[in-house]
């Protein structure tokens, strides 16, 4: 393997060694743990804990991400030019690993508040700091996909370890979560010793992330970059990159329903307990992990675009799927969500692996290599759909007579409500994604052409 040093203007094309991918994909489970564990059950937190109106709840967490839709390509800017003697992105996994760990945690400190708004502002007010320190470890983190190889299949596969851990991250929030909520008393107590447990971990990972991808190419910090906003402007421009992110905003915002409604789904609808979870979302992700190896091989036999079409309509089938499962049926439902997690490895793996293909499309038109910008736009984007699968969940709760006061014992209409939110709702915008990704074509045929005009340039 090539290895570039810090003033290096090129990627290294060969292919990178395991301990390198591993190291690099180690990252994404303190990343995914913030988000699974955020997305899956800070509603919940709210609701059935502090016993807050859902559709307060739910609403109030969008407020948390505006910020993000300003910071996340600020962080992106800054880490293109940032100079370091580690590079110009790996300095924000050492120094942002510990306040990344702190804000989770203090997230989960119960409010001293007894009035409902007084502890809905709180907890939104701590979901922004949490935001922000995630950026500061996540947008430049996404950013080293496309300076570590300039390879359209090697990109694949450093995006398969990515995203392997990945699901590890999120198998641990899902699956972990709620037996340490109940290891620790339950209620807010158990939160608590929640936050303390997963904030340790991922304050682990973004630190053995720095370490292990010390070898790792990396770019010269970027000089003499337009200002922000028309930095934007020309991203936008990035045909490809634009038709990719909206494609995978719609996904998102489908995944944010998904992991908001999932507890409510598994409590309300099938009648298990929170712990349920435990089982539920390990086979949802374990097949999730065991799969992306497999979908990897499909997208270099098939490509990267008819491959993630095949898993998004199997996502979409499984999904709608749900509706009709009861708990009645708990080997069935078991069955659908083994085929899920299929579907929505393939959502884990080909949309990460080709953003990183989008930079050279704009480093052909604009002559400059700035990955943090689209890194910033996209984590933007994600964050932004993800915040609105709270909202959605919970203004549907309240549409359909949640009473968080009544416990298990809701109205009839609660459970058609979480079926129609978390089965149909996903599907639909699923297979919604298909129109702006159609126009997506940056086949390998393409991407090299590229690369091959690039050097003509230079």
């Amino acid at each position: 393997m090539s290895s570039n040093n810090n003033t290096t203007g090129e990627t290294a094309v060969s292919r990178l060694s395991l301990g390198v991918k591993l190291g690099y994909g180690v990252g994404e489970i303190g990343i995914n743990i913030f988000i699974v564990t955020t997305g899956m059950f800070l509603l919940y937190y709210m609701t059935n804990v502090l016993k807050i109106n859902p559709a307060l709840a739910g609403t109030s967490l969008i407020f948390a991400k505006l910020w993000d839709v300003i910071s996340d390509p600020i962080m992106g800017k800054i880490s293109d030019s940032t100079i370091s003697k580690h590079g110009r992105r790996r300095p924000f996994l050492l120094y942002g690993s510990v306040p990344f760990g702190i804000a989770f945690l203090i997230l989960f400190i119960t409010p001293p508040f007894s009035a409902e708004m007084a502890k809905t502002i709180y907890v939104v007010l701590l979901y922004a700091l949490g935001c922000t320190a995630f950026t500061i470890v996540a947008v430049p983190f996404s950013s080293m996909v496309a300076e570590m190889s300039d390879n359209y299949n090697e990109r694949m596969s450093i995006t398969a370890y990515r995203m392997s851990f990945a699901s590890v991250g999120a198998l641990v929030a899902g699956g972990v979560a709620m037996p340490l909520v109940n290891l620790g008393g339950g209620g807010e107590a158990g939160f608590l010793v929640m936050a303390q447990v997963f904030a340790a971990v991922m304050i682990f990972s973004s630190l053995l992330c720095f370490f292990a991808t010390k070898k790792a190419p990396t770019l010269a910090p970027v000089e003499d970059v337009p200002p922000i906003l028309q930095q934007i402007k020309i991203a936008l421009k990035n045909i490809p990159f634009f038709m990719l992110m909206i494609s995978y905003l719609i996904q998102s915002l489908a995944a944010g329903v998904l992991m908001a409604g999932f507890v409510f789904f598994v409590k309300y609808v099938m009648g298990q307990s929170e712990e349920a979870m435990g089982i539920v979302f390990p086979i949802f992700l374990v097949t999730g992990i065991a799969f992306i190896p497999v979908w990897n091989m499909i997208g270099k036999k098939m490509g990267k675009i008819k491959a993630y079409k095949i898993g998004l309509i199997i996502l979409s089938i499984m999904q709608l799927s749900l509706f009709f499962t009861g708990p009645d049926n708990m080997s069935l439902f078991y069955i659908q969500i083994f085929l899920l997690g299929i579907g929505f490895s393939s959502f884990q793996l080909f949309p990460f692996s080709m953003l990183p293909d989008t930079i050279e499309y704009d480093q052909l038109n604009s002559g400059m290599r700035r990955e943090g910008i689209f890194s910033g736009m996209w984590a933007s984007g994600q964050k932004t759909a993800y915040s609105l699968g709270p909202a959605i969940v919970g203004i549907s709760l309240g549409i359909f007579h949640f009473n968080e006061g009544l416990g298990n014992h809701q109205p009839e209409s609660v459970a058609l409500g979480i079926r129609l939110v978390f089965c149909v709702f996903p599907a639909l915008m699923f297979l919604l994604s298909f129109i702006p990704f159609n126009k997506y074509d940056l086949t390998e045929a393409r991407f090299e052409e590229i690369k091959r005009l690039i050097s003509e340039k230079a």
